[in-house]
């Protein structure tokens, strides 16, 4: 009887122990509800009594980049994507800082043993078989264990930091893009306007015999060109607006109104130089911030690896040692782990090195889209103004003919126009200035690790 009760109690005490295990539940995915769940975020967002109507544009007052991107934050399904890595961090941080679990074990040994012996067994000779062994944490290694963990979570936070700044720069840049078509699709339909009644004035004047075949001709196929520049002019709109939208999370379809900001020509870090710029991205940008934060997690590994050289100590019922024999005591780890570091500091330099170059690019860029605005607005715009003011002249002495002085207005239209994508690419250009120099989300994280939160020293308690 004693020899079938015992085991019996040790599977019930099994059981109690699982009791309280996690049941698998399955999570589907329905590829028509995710699309339904897109379709269903809407422009404006819904908004409480509470909340101020300055938080985010509306269709009336029209919206800003500042608040499309502080809308897309919410939004956008790439960034989300993102974000979830951190609760997979955070579960791997807590995992990190448990304590090895204990080790219960049966060995028949001892009735084997009694058996071929004595030709007997006994209940004695069953509990004489059960151990239970709590197997040590080595020097150091807990320690380590968690800083890799902290800094692995730490390094998702700023991997949706840099996500964020990413996403922000290209709305930013989408932004000055939509202007900038629907300003140049206006221009287009108005000299489309133009264009349609000077065409009707030479019809009528080629049916009258005041003028030729030949002038008629040349001016339906100016109306024609510039119909050409209509289509174009519209698609591009209308891929500007998709492009938007995409970034914001919402519909290719979507109607978002917006208005005019402020010049970001302005900005007051545009006036620094390049090696300031240069020294503020090192300290700001959060895609620098995601290496020196992988970096530091590969130092705790590093640590790790040198904890592992170490036999493992099991103490309860009995003692044992686990001796690292045949991972010749850790040598080879530590190896890898000290490559891995080296790489990753290695990454970083290259990192810096890139961004100095983007920056310098960048500025460069800038730059001569600064010239240009100046060059057009100094010279090519009037002139080409003064122009049309003497062919008008000349036009009422009858020095010049009608195609002569739209051909000159024509000119005048496509001097404004490539003002207006001057005006744009400026725009454009000191967008990416200020995002590459750091400067575009304001608050960015940190590159000083000697600040950084490390909580490597928390009690085991903990």
């Amino acid at each position: 009887m004693n020899k079938l009760t015992v085991p019996t109690h040790a599977a019930w005490a099994v059981v109690a122990l699982t009791s309280g295990c996690a049941t698998y539940s399955p999570a589907p995915i329905e590829p028509a509800q995710v699309l339904e769940s897109l379709e269903a975020i809407e422009w404006p967002p819904i908004r409480t009594e509470t909340e101020t109507r300055d938080t985010v544009g509306t269709r009336s007052e029209g919206a800003g980049p500042r608040e499309l991107a502080a809308f897309a934050v919410s939004t956008n399904p790439r960034l989300a994507a993102v974000r979830s890595e951190v609760g997979v961090r955070s579960a791997l941080l807590v995992e990190a800082g448990l304590l090895p679990d204990p080790e219960i074990g049966w060995s028949a040994m001892d009735i084997l043993a009694t058996q071929i012996v004595d030709g007997t067994s006994s209940s004695l000779d069953v509990w004489t078989g059960f151990g239970l062994m709590f197997p040590l944490l080595r020097p150091g290694e807990r320690d380590a264990r968690v800083g890799a963990a902290e800094w692995r979570s730490e390094e998702a936070r700023r991997l949706v930091t840099a996500a964020e700044w990413s996403l922000t720069s290209d709305i930013h840049v989408a932004y000055e893009e939509v202007l900038g078509a629907e300003i140049l699709l206006a221009q287009t339909r108005a000299l489309t306007e133009l264009a349609a009644s000077t065409n009707e004035y030479f019809e009528r004047a080629r049916d009258a015999g005041a003028a030729t075949a030949i002038q008629a001709n040349l001016a339906l196929g100016e109306l024609q060109v510039i119909r050409l520049d209509g289509v174009r002019a519209e698609a591009r709109v209308l891929q500007a607006r998709q492009d938007l939208n995409a970034l914001l999370g919402l519909s290719p379809g979507a109607d978002v109104a917006l208005r005019g900001g402020a010049d970001p020509a302005t900005s007051e870090p545009l006036g620094d130089d390049l090696d300031s710029l240069t020294a503020h991205a090192v300290e700001s940008r959060p895609d620098l911030a995601v290496l020196l934060a992988r970096y530091q997690a590969a130092e705790e590994d590093v640590r790790l690896a040198i904890s592992k050289q170490y036999p493992v100590l099991a103490v309860g019922t009995g003692i044992s040692f686990t001796l690292p024999f045949f991972s010749k005591f850790g040598r080879p780890a530590i190896k890898t782990a000290i490559a891995r570091r080296e790489q990753l500091g290695r990454e970083f330099t290259a990192a810096v090195h890139a961004a100095r170059q983007q920056i310098a690019a960048a500025h460069t860029l800038w730059r001569l889209a600064e010239q240009e605005v100046e060059l057009i607005e100094r010279e090519l715009l009037p002139n080409a103004e003064r122009n049309l003011e003497l062919s008008q002249e000349a036009f009422q002495a009858g020095e010049v003919t009608l195609l002569e002085t739209l051909a000159l207005q024509r000119a005048l239209v496509g001097a404004r126009t490539q003002h207006t994508e001057a005006r744009a690419e400026r725009s454009k250009r000191a967008w990416m200035l200020l995002a590459l120099s750091g400067w575009l989300l304001g608050e960015a994280p940190t590159n000083n690790t000697n600040n950084t939160n490390n909580t490597n020293n928390k009690e085991d308690s903990e």
